[in-house]
């Protein structure tokens, strides 16, 4: 895919800012209005967007469970990243 620079200006949204997406963006993040989109600041300062996948679980699967692990891996992402250069 060819790269393509689009700009936004931010807009006042009562106490937050927010900006529109351009359709490109849009397309290809595969994503509509109602869907949920991740932003994950990386550590060289670079921003990336994801589209949230939904998921269900089976009904035995408590949600908070699922929380706390995922608060863990994200707590904890640089140290499990590490493990795999030993």
């Amino acid at each position: 895919m060819d790269e393509i620079t689009v700009q936004r200006k931010l807009m006042k949204i009562g106490n937050s800012c927010g900006a529109t997406f351009p359709h490109e963006i849009l397309k290809h993040l595969n994503v509509k209005p109602g869907d949920q989109i991740d932003f994950k600041i990386q550590t060289d300062g670079t921003v990336t967007l994801n589209k949230k996948e939904s998921t269900t679980l089976p009904k035995d699967v408590d949600p908070d469970f699922i929380n706390m692990v995922n608060g863990i891996i994200d707590k904890y992402d640089d140290v499990f990243k590490g493990l795999t250069t030993r």
